[in-house]
């Protein structure tokens, strides 16, 4: 009896000496759904190397052995053939499910997927796993088995309010890559502007105001389709219609639009004209190009969001058009079943380009008069005004949930609910920005299919620094829905990856002395930068301009020394394996500066004699004493 009390300390003893310690400090997001550890650690130097079973896994391999030389500055060497000796396999397995894969590590690293998409994000796992210690690199010996509760996970830009540079996009690919989201979707065109080039309509190629070019090429388009899916990523395409088209039905009213016959120019639909073929014809050839350029994206979207139909009622095609595709409720006044037999169209098109079709949430119920929208037809639900959640299920649709709250990031509302707000949501739910719109919690279904973060009407240079935050709470709440909620373990992870993230893909460190605010980046005199390689190697290139227009860095300047700014400017880092090679994505910081509006001398106590007395130690107009 009496050494009963020593069985608590024995047993804690016990628990402890089982817990290895890699599941103490092991950093992955989103969390897999099955880890066992095993026992100590396996290391890799510059002996060891990279094979794959299959040549098309090669692009991955490299891009492992670039992410691990990044992390480590081990130069590991890649196979086409699997030797037995090597302690990194990436292997297919078509036991495997589509999105699942296995990471075993013990003598070795076996890597296996069933399809080139799921074996990157095994990738993306194995890299966030890495720690780097006497100049090796450390992996635990565990095996992870994995794959994602919803498989529809996606971020879109918006590319047509505010113009983004090729490396904004591509730096996105890279942070969706690295937390295992499979799509970018891209709002392509917009009132604003659109910037899918159509050479038969080439006055759609927007210019600004400075005479640059604001619309993408197709050698651009090919190069970012490529990149996304080197690293496992579709570019799911939008051209938003029939809404959202001024750019369209006034440039081309003659196709997309209406003239008036009095002033000869476009009328203000509001929406291409519906009640046209030749609209339909020119929509068919956007769609068929669309498909060719992306071609890697199972989907396309349409659009179909707020949708403006009083105009559209006037053209002299109207009647005709609506009695040839005998749509008598559009006859009588109530042009959604117009903007319906439109969905049902451009579906038609989407399918024969063996897609499927996005929309947006915006045609009633399931249809309007003969039109029933087609059920193969998958909606994003963003605002829940125009088509409630629950009744898009109950009518056999599949849904995506874009709630405005936590997942719209909104630059000309500055929008963007916080990373807690984003892990504490449930795909079950819709929140809106308008309290006076009531928040919605339907049931678990099989119908919604996943969820999108979108990022509407915002400059380039701040994409990043909102979504590299987001991103990953966004990924965790998809990938394993169920497992438990921690929140403050969860940014245990962030942060330990976010450094991570940094180091492969914001490579520079930048130190300024002489600031105002950190916060600002303000300054008064003037501000010293220092930059600094963060992965000890590389050439640091920089510009300094007015804007933020991303440079070219053929006349960038090669680093050497400390940067003085006597004004303010904005400066643009790239850090460069060689001329033709770049480590990470540009860096930009705009540096303002401060001139204070009196020039006065710093005094210290308060006058004794009056105020009158201090009147010289200012410059400049000051009221009278």
């Amino acid at each position: 009896m009496k050494n009963y009390w020593l069985l608590p300390f024995l047993l804690y003893f016990l628990v402890v000496q089982c817990t290895p310690r890699e599941k103490q400090s092991i950093s992955i997001i989103p969390k897999p759904q099955s880890v066992e550890y095993g026992k100590g650690t396996l290391h890799l130097n510059n002996t060891s190397s990279i094979s794959v079973s299959n040549n098309g896994l090669y692009p991955l391999a490299n891009l492992l052995a670039k992410k691990l030389n990044q992390l480590s500055g081990l130069e590991i060497k890649t196979n086409h053939h699997i030797k037995m000796k090597n302690p990194v396999i990436l292997d297919y397995n078509q036991g495997l499910g589509k999105e699942e894969y296995k990471i075993s590590i013990a003598e070795g690293v076996h890597v296996e997927a069933a399809n080139y998409n799921s074996m990157a994000m095994a990738i993306a796992t194995l890299i966030q796993m890495v720690e780097v210690e006497n100049d090796k690199i450390v992996l635990p010996k565990l095996t992870i088995t994995d794959s994602p509760d919803y498989a529809y996970r996606t971020v879109m830009l918006d590319l047509a309010r505010f113009w983004h540079p090729v490396e904004t996009i591509k730096e996105t690919i890279d942070l969706l890559w690295f937390y295992k989201i499979p799509y970018l979707h891209l709002h392509l065109s917009d009132n604003r502007r659109f910037t899918f080039p159509l050479e038969q309509f080439p006055k759609l190629k927007t210019i600004n105001e400075k005479g640059e070019r604001e619309y993408y090429t197709i050698q651009e388009l090919n190069e970012l389709v490529e990149y996304a899916k080197q690293r496992g990523i579709a570019i799911i395409p939008e051209i938003d219609l029939p809404g959202h088209s001024t750019q369209l039905w006034q440039k081309y009213p003659e196709v997309f639009g209406s003239v008036d016959p009095k002033t000869k120019k476009a009328k203000p639909l509001h929406v291409i004209n519906m009640a046209k073929e030749k609209t339909y014809e020119a929509c068919e050839q956007i769609v068929n190009q669309l498909a060719e350029v992306f071609y890697t994206s199972p989907y396309i979207h349409f659009g179909g969001d707020e949708v403006y139909l009083e105009a559209i009622k006037e053209v002299p095609e109207y009647e005709s058009f609506c009695k040839k595709n005998n749509l008598q409720e559009a006859l009588k006044g109530d042009a959604n079943e117009l903007f319906c037999h439109f969905i049902n169209r451009m579906h038609k098109m989407v399918k024969a380009t063996g897609r499927e079709t996005l929309i947006w949430e915006g045609f009633h119920n399931s249809g309007a008069g003969k039109e029933t929208i087609s059920k193969d037809i998958t909606v994003i639900v963003w605002n829940t005004t125009y088509n409630r959640p629950d009744s898009l299920i109950a009518n056999g649709y599949k849904i995506v949930n874009a709630t405005w709250n936590p997942w719209y990031m909104v630059g000309a509302m500055n929008l963007a609910p916080s990373q807690k707000q984003g892990y504490n949501w449930n795909i079950t739910d819709w929140s809106h920005w308008d309290d006076k719109i009531d928040d919605l919690v339907i049931e678990e279904n099989e119908s919604t299919l996943g969820g999108q973060i979108c990022y509407w009407e915002q400059n380039h240079y701040k994409v990043i620094s909102v979504l590299q935050e987001r991103v990953p709470a966004f990924a965790e709440r998809l990938w394993n829905y169920k497992s438990n909620k921690d929140y403050d373990e969860f940014v245990n992870r962030y942060k330990n990856l976010n450094e991570k993230y940094t180091r492969l893909f914001q490579p520079v460190e930048i130190t300024v002395e002489n600031l105002l605010s950190e916060k600002d980046l303000t300054f008064t005199n003037k501000a010293k930068v220092t930059l600094h390689s963060t992965i000890g190697k590389g050439k640091i290139k920089y510009t300094i301009s007015e804007d933020w227009d991303m440079p070219s860095f053929e006349e960038a300047l090669d680093y050497k020394n400390p940067i003085e700014l006597d004004k303010s400017a904005v400066l643009t880092v790239q850090l460069c394996q060689s001329e033709n090679e770049k480590l990470g994505a540009p860096i930009q910081r705009y540096y303002q500066k401060i001139d204070p509006i009196y020039n006065y001398k710093v005094f210290s106590p308060a006058p004794t004699k009056g105020w009158n007395s201090i009147l010289g130690l200012f410059s400049g107009n000051i009221f009278e004493l």
